[in-house]
């Protein structure tokens, strides 16, 4: 039982390890480049992961509603996850110039990319509906908390166009504008369907060996105390308070396994052109996507493993 557990466990988490992986190859012997990597990472992020998750709701079978506990728990804990790492950041006494990075690299998950390859290979039926409606929610609040934390204070920060920003962002478009098909009980056209599949499978492939290229753009890795505690509270810290009260509330199956996935997955990439964008330190930013990434594949994998041994997913 246990090998079988392990082998399903694998099977989840290993085919995205390994596309990161690939990545980090074909960037090394430089069969793709920087342009590659933004070219395609626009693409995924304008284009195709949008279609992934409007026809992930149009087409879904299950009613959206059945599933609000997961979206009230998903804002919860990403609001208690910031809280929680913002108290860490003061009682580890991070410096005023660094807390910013620290709190934005612990606390925001890859959602978009890794969290959700992680829900499809875990639940091919429901991981892409339960992880858009965790998506359409978490997303604008990792966002808004990422502005204001690394903009520390500053006055200029303009938050009503930092909410035209999160309002005009593509996933929230696709994710609104499938609420509004599925709720007039609008039925697209065949070949619409079809060409949208093929379309969004360029999503995770492209995004994950992005992710993997990315890896190598940066400077050699500076992992002090300050890295490995962002790094520890995102991979470990976090999932597990974050898992346990999901069961104290009573959820289990694939809810379950879709919180655990979606919040144990590494630092969102977009973290560290935030950090750039807003003069934090996104040197500490690289070092903790670059180590979250490469640590989350033996950190999930474990996760998943025991959440299934306790019969709970």
């Amino acid at each position: 039982m246990y090998i079988s557990l392990l082998i399903q466990t694998l099977s989840i988490t290993v085919p995205v390890v390994l596309l990161v992986v690939l990545g980090v190859y074909l960037r090394h012997k430089q069969h793709i480049d920087d342009a590659f990597v933004a070219t395609s990472s626009r693409l995924v992020f304008n284009v195709s992961l949008p279609v992934l998750m409007f026809l992930a709701i149009v087409t879904a079978d299950m009613a959206v509603s059945q599933h609000l506990p997961l979206v009230w728990f998903s804002l919860g804990a990403s609001l208690a996850a910031f809280a929680f790492v913002f108290a860490v950041s003061r009682v580890l006494r991070v410096s005023p110039r660094r807390h910013g990075a620290f709190v934005q690299g612990a606390f925001r998950s890859n959602l978009g990319i890794v969290g959700l390859a992680l829900c499809l290979n875990a639940y091919p039926e429901e991981g892409a509906i339960l992880g858009a409606l965790v998506l359409a929610v978490v997303t604008p609040v990792y966002n808004l908390l990422s502005v204001w934390v690394l903009a520390s204070g500053d006055k200029n920060i303009s938050w009503g166009q930092q909410l035209i920003t999160t309002a005009r962002n593509p996933l929230i478009i696709a994710i609104a504008l499938a609420g509004v098909v599925r709720g007039f009980g609008q039925e697209l056209p065949q070949v619409l369907l079809q060409t949208g599949d093929i379309l969004a499978g360029l999503t995770l492939p492209l995004a994950l060996i992005g992710i993997g290229a990315s890896l190598t753009m940066n400077r050699a890795l500076v992992a002090n105390s300050v890295v490995w505690s962002a790094v520890a509270l995102k991979l470990v810290v976090l999932p597990v308070l974050i898992i346990v009260s999901a069961v104290y509330i009573g959820i289990t199956g694939a809810a379950l396994g879709v919180i655990a996935l979606m919040f144990a997955s590494p630092t969102a990439a977009a973290a560290f052109v935030m950090a750039k964008s807003m003069n934090a330190d996104s040197r500490l930013t690289a070092d903790v996507i670059a180590l979250s990434t490469l640590g989350s594949g033996v950190t999930v994998t474990t996760i998943i493993y025991v959440l299934n041994l306790s019969g709970l997913l």
